[in-house]
């Protein structure tokens, strides 16, 4: 049996009691002088320095622990002395107290160290306690030789080198001001990717912006639930800094603490005790951030330990941070975090990058970007590494998913890979999440889960952060899980818009060409939209092969071959024509059904190209050597043009549609498109011409009701002229112009009217006596409301015609079509004083709306008694949160002047309008057309 270490009992050797614990203290001292010789011998000479402190009831009660301690930390048994009893040989006097180097070495030679040694250094240090407790010292010499020996320093930081280390060994002050760090560094850590130079007034930013703190009673566990990213660490952390003021202010609240979830490896009370230092009685804020970072199994045990944590201890409030599906949360326990409206997100990203004008492209996806702190952060390190924000969205989506999967870096499966782009087919296919029985067994949706991009909740599954869904989509699509054709259809690419982007944008020039094909085919506003998201910078083009071949041969002065590029060209617009059928020959002059024959010349990067009138070419596309330089081109063609050679990828496609957009701009200018005869809007034109024809300049002779005999013969007199002319117009005192299209359409349009006359479309003012100092004064509040419902319903029914037989490939790609059926909210605002020459005004906001028909759309539209804006209620429901359904709209309440019957074509100008702003979103239009 070896001595044990710092205690060696004299006596022989015997097997020792292992199960008694030796907790035998010093004899009680109670002055200085008494202490002082238990000191030495505690220490003999040659040792290290003595236990010792210079008040007795101090000293008493390290020298205590000390011998506890030491009794605790034996390794070996004591030595017993056979001729004494057992209790003798455990009795204090029978102890002697050696340094650590002493006591090592009669562990490691025992037999050096006999009994009768031992007895012999007991003897020793028996003599210099009484020698020492005989002194005549005073307190203060006593104090003295205390001094000279050891300080209360290198007492404690010997005791706490041997000690295990406690919360407890920190003042409260030493507590709070190591909590507050803590907080401020987990902030910090937070805005690791911003700039230096801009912390501090993001911080300043989130105290000034901070919301309402949630709330956790006491003796009761609360869960924050949302996706990656969303700020739950943030919520908690705001939460927790309230606790840690409450305990500045107050010594009877706990200091909270904040356990991640990962680190807690003991139960959840082990951890708040280990973290205190003792039992939480006291009032404690206590937050477990990341429940999603550990196994689900374990999550739920940390949520059981929480639960029973406040049941134990009712002044304890616990709040755990989870994304969806980790830990099986109650709902009173859940706490959603929403998502952040895209203004304060905005507000957010203008304070990280310290800019106060940004240029973000406006789109549906785009402004869900800023709806979560983690995607704002990673815009902002996209734009500051991009140098500036003029950057398209499609590179912003695409980049941010990548850089925020490289963050996240899952570890998982094959099969898990596998299944991402199938899953993000499934959700734009079915336009919301999808059921996770009908989508994968059960140990493959716990592996989706465990990646964190995927949320799985109330057994439906989808992605964490919508970006996500375009990323793994563009995989969908190059892996043949989606056909391009079926994702590009009208009602499904407004959802797969950007996924067809990365592709396209990704793709080797001959699969790029071959990609536009199709998209044109199955629907001109994918292919025109996808043209501008991944156009190429100007600066950045390069002529290509085929072009470049094509130039060579057209400048080496041999025989005349059409150039390639203008083959591209050619083949591009015929594409761009079938899409738009039927509204294709309205766009571009056809002969016969076919567009008409090309005659072309390349040289030094121009390329002309004229359309040949009828016998001048024989075949679709010819080379004419001279065509730029050509004298009297009108003779032999209709139109000719030079331009830049279109160079680089997918140029040729561009410059196929700039001619076509420039027709369809102007008919919608003149707003010529076709509609049926019973549409509203061949109403108004028909109205407006005859009006226009019959009134010869003075509109007021013409009242509320035009006869069809009075009307025929002067349309067979402008007939005449337009059979005898190329081309006709005709321009009356009034200002308004007809021409040879307008008087065919309604020649037409009269043959199919029933009746024997045309009928305005608005009533008359109702208010005629006193005479009015201004038109609007001739229609009561009432009229102006009824006309202006009218107006509304006529300009929806009309919108519709004009898509349906105009744009049938658009369809969901149009933003108001999207969400037809539709509704109309609004009031009308009447001018406050009757002196204004200003008419009423109103305010209107369009709604989906499943009940509403289409051929008679419910149109809801108000008087306000007041001037500027609608009565409270009703302003309130107006501005409530917009429809998110359509990618392509931009909806809010619109403003304008309410239409009265002296305005022409109301209904027109609105469907229009509207038409406009979607075919301007889509890449058709290159600026929106406005009509007074």
């Amino acid at each position: 049996m070896t001595a044990a270490r710092h205690t060696v009992l004299m006596g022989a050797d015997i097997p020792p009691a292992s199960h008694v614990p030796l907790r035998h203290a010093p004899p009680a001292v109670s002055t200085v002088k008494e202490l002082y010789a238990t000191a030495l011998v505690c220490g003999i000479p040659d040792c290290e320095e003595p236990l010792y402190r210079d008040n007795p009831a101090t000293g008493q009660r390290l020298l205590n622990s000390r011998i506890a301690h030491i009794h605790a930390r034996s390794e070996g048994g004591p030595r017993w002395d056979s001729g004494m009893s057992k209790e003798d040989n455990r009795h204090f006097d029978n102890l002697i107290l050696l340094c650590e180097r002493h006591a090592s070495e009669i562990d490691a030679t025992p037999d050096d160290y006999p009994a009768d040694l031992l007895r012999a250094w007991k003897k020793k240090q028996i003599e210099a306690r009484s020698h020492a407790a005989g002194l005549s010292l005073s307190d203060t010499e006593a104090g003295q030789v205390a001094d000279a020996s050891f300080s209360v320093d290198a007492l404690m930081e010997r005791m706490s080198a041997v000690v295990p280390f406690t919360p407890r060994l920190r003042s409260r002050q030493e507590a709070l001001e190591l909590a507050s760090r803590s907080c401020r560094a987990r902030s910090l850590v937070r805005l690791r990717s911003t700039p230096a130079d801009r912390v501090h007034a993001v911080l300043a930013w989130k105290a000034e912006h901070a919301g309402p703190v949630v709330a956790v009673p006491e003796g009761a566990l609360r869960v924050l639930v949302a996706p990656m990213g969303a700020g739950k660490s943030e919520e908690a952390e705001r939460w927790w800094s309230q606790g840690l003021t409450q305990a500045w202010a107050d010594t009877e609240t706990d200091i909270p603490l904040w356990l991640e979830a990962r680190e807690i490896t003991s139960t959840l009370a082990q951890a708040v005790q280990d973290a205190l230092g003792n039992d939480p009685v006291r009032a404690c804020r206590v937050v477990v951030d990341n429940l999603d970072a550990v196994s689900p199994r374990q999550a739920d045990q940390l949520l059981r330990d929480a639960r029973q944590l406040v049941l134990v201890w009712p002044r304890v409030s616990v709040l755990a941070t989870t994304r969806p599906g980790a830990g099986s949360v109650e709902e009173r326990e859940r706490l959603p975090v929403l998502p952040w409206p895209s203004r304060r997100g905005m507000d957010l990203l203008r304070a990280v990058l310290g800019e106060d004008h940004l240029r973000i492209p406006d789109r549906h996806e785009t402004r869900q970007l800023l709806t979560s702190p983690l995607q704002v952060h990673a815009l902002a390190g996209r734009l500051r590494a991009g140098g500036d924000t003029h950057v398209s969205a499609r590179e912003l989506l695409s980049q941010l998913a990548a850089d925020i999967l490289q963050r996240e870096h899952p570890q998982t499966s094959r099969d898990v890979w596998d299944a991402l782009p199938r899953l993000a087919a499934r959700i734009l296919d079915r336009q919301g999440p999808v059921q996770a029985g009908s989508f994968a067994p059960q140990h493959l949706l716990w592996e989706l889960e465990e990646t964190g991009l995927v949320v799985h909740d109330s057994n439906l599954l989808r992605f964490a952060l919508p970006l996500f869904e375009q990323h793994f989509a563009a995989q969908a699509l190059r892996e043949g899980h989606t056909p391009l054709a079926s994702a590009a259809a009208p009602q499904s690419f407004p959802h797969w818009r950007y996924a067809i982007a990365f592709v396209v944008a990704a793709a080797p020039d001959e699969d790029a060409e071959a990609f536009m094909r199709t998209l044109t085919r199955t629907n001109p506003a994918a292919a025109s939209w996808v043209l501008d998201e991944i156009a190429t910078p100007s600066g950045d083009k390069a002529l290509p092969p085929a072009a470049a071949a094509g130039e060579a041969s057209a400048d080496s002065g041999g025989p005349e071959q059409v150039p390639a590029v203008a083959r591209h060209l050619r083949e591009a617009t015929l594409h761009w024509l079938a899409g738009l059928e039927p509204l294709g020959p309205l766009l571009a002059r056809h002969e016969r059904g076919q567009l008409i024959p090309w005659a072309v010349q390349l040289g030094h990067n121009w390329l002309t190209v004229a359309q040949a009138r009828p016998g001048v070419l024989d075949e679709d596309l010819v080379a004419w050597a001279d065509l730029a330089s050509l004298p009297n081109p009108l003779t032999r063609f209709h139109h000719r043009t030079s331009f830049p050679t279109p160079l680089g990828r997918l140029a040729c496609w561009e410059r196929a549609r700039s001619p076509l957009r420039a027709a369809l701009a102007n008919r919608m200018r003149h707003r010529t498109l076709p509609v049926a005869p019973t549409s509203p809007l061949a109403a108004e034109r028909a109205w407006f011409l005859a009006r226009t024809i019959m009134a010869k300049g003075h509109l007021s002779k013409v009242g509320q009701h035009i006869p069809l005999a009075d009307l025929r013969p002067e349309l067979d007199i402008l007939m005449d002229r337009v059979a005898n002319a190329v081309r006709a117009s005709w321009q009356w005192s009034s200002g308004h112009k007809i021409d040879s299209d307008d008087v065919r359409w309604l020649t037409e349009h009269v043959s199919h009217v029933q009746g024997d006359a045309l009928t305005s479309p608005r009533p008359p003012g109702d208010r005629m006596r006193p005479p009015p100092r201004f038109m609007w004064q001739t229609y009561s509040p009432e009229l102006t409301r009824s006309i202006t419902a009218d107006v509304l319903r006529d300009a929806l029914i009309g919108y519709h015609d004009l898509v349906q037989l105009n744009f049938p490939r658009f369809g969901a790609a149009l933003g108001l079509y999207s969400i037809f059926p539709v509704r109309v909210e609004g009031v009308v605002a009447m001018p406050p004083d009757e002196s204004q020459s200003e008419p009423a005004t109103v305010m209107y906001a369009l709604r989906p709306d499943a009940q509403s028909a289409q051929d008679q759309p419910i149109v809801d539209v108000r008087l306000s008694d007041e001037p500027d804006y609608p009565a409270g209620s009703f302003w309130t429901s107006l501005r409530r949160d917009h429809d998110r359904s359509s990618a392509f709209r931009l909806p809010g309440i619109t403003h304008q002047e309410a239409p009265l019957p002296y305005h022409e074509r109301q209904a027109t100008n609105l469907a229009y309008r509207w038409l406009s702003q979607d075919l301007h979103a889509v890449g058709w239009l290159e600026r929106p057309v406005n009509f007074p």
